[in-house]
């Protein structure tokens, strides 16, 4: 704690990301979980960066003739375009999962939380959980309300000068949250943590996410390599959890009990 009060959040945000991905690479049982894991993520980022990037510039060559104004404007809207197709086609690809297959990724978070917290790991894994539906039905309005907000800094950045710093800086303040929030959906999951409430807790540890989240969001948006090491930034995410986040009342075990016949919550399996 005393580490949490002397510190910047930022700075302790991004040694949380550094640790967790020092973690990861030297833990054997998360680079078992991680296989798994990366192969989709990684074939959907690829898909969804190259095909929005193919779409572009196929959309946006001037013409022979075009006037020089339109000429610099379309090389504006395709500089700040793959920017855009880079950070967001690893998010995508996460989001997809994550509604696809809602605790997909929670077998890479908790051999990470293991590692770094053994009692915690254990305590979480006991849980029953969030059903089905509802992290399905969160996890599609998340996506929903990235989408949203990345269009709008889109448009923004198609503002000359101006509006292309403020846009690109946009879209970095909402990757870096973004990426964030996701890689804490695992632990949300288990403590069957509605949006609400996950939006609270993003929201008190704004400073520290930041911090952790950009540069997370910019080795994802790597071309190639960067959606290979999402396992790795699961991993982080678990770091994030064990070293920021306060121990929930809800993760101890005679709480979890009583959510579970409060909630009727459905058994996620074994993590």
């Amino acid at each position: 704690m005393s580490e949490q009060t002397s510190t910047s959040p930022y700075v302790r945000g991004f040694r949380i990301a550094a640790d967790g991905m020092k973690v990861a690479v030297g833990s054997a049982d998360v680079r078992r979980a991680y296989l798994k894991v990366v192969a989709v993520i990684f074939v959907l980022s690829l898909a969804i960066s190259s095909g929005s990037i193919w779409a572009l510039w196929a959309n946006t060559a001037p013409a022979v003739d075009a006037a020089l104004w339109l000429v610099v404007t379309m090389w504006v809207v395709r500089v700040v375009g793959v920017v855009v197709a880079l950070l967001i086609g690893p998010l995508l690809a996460i989001f997809t999962v994550n509604i696809a297959f809602p605790f997909f990724n929670e077998g890479v978070f908790m051999a990470g939380l293991r590692v770094l917290d053994p009692d915690r790991a254990a305590a979480l894994a006991a849980k029953q959980g969030m059903p089905l539906g509802p992290a399905m039905g969160i996890a599609t309005w998340r996506l929903i309300k990235f989408l949203g907000l990345s269009l709008c800094f889109l448009l923004i950045g198609l503002i000359p000068v101006v509006g292309t710093i403020a846009g690109t800086l946009g879209e970095l303040w909402l990757a870096a949250r973004t990426v964030s929030w996701e890689l804490l959906d695992p632990y949300f999951g288990c403590l069957d943590i509605r949006h609400a409430e996950q939006r609270e807790i993003v929201g008190r540890h704004q400073k520290a996410l930041l911090g952790f989240g950009l540069p997370i969001s910019l080795m994802l948006a790597i071309p190639i390599a960067g959606p290979l090491l999402f396992g790795f930034a699961q991993v982080a995410g678990a770091a994030f959890v064990a070293k920021e986040l306060p121990v929930d009342p809800r993760e101890r075990p005679d709480q979890g009990a009583l959510d579970g016949d409060d909630r009727g919550a459905v058994s996620r399996g074994p993590a």
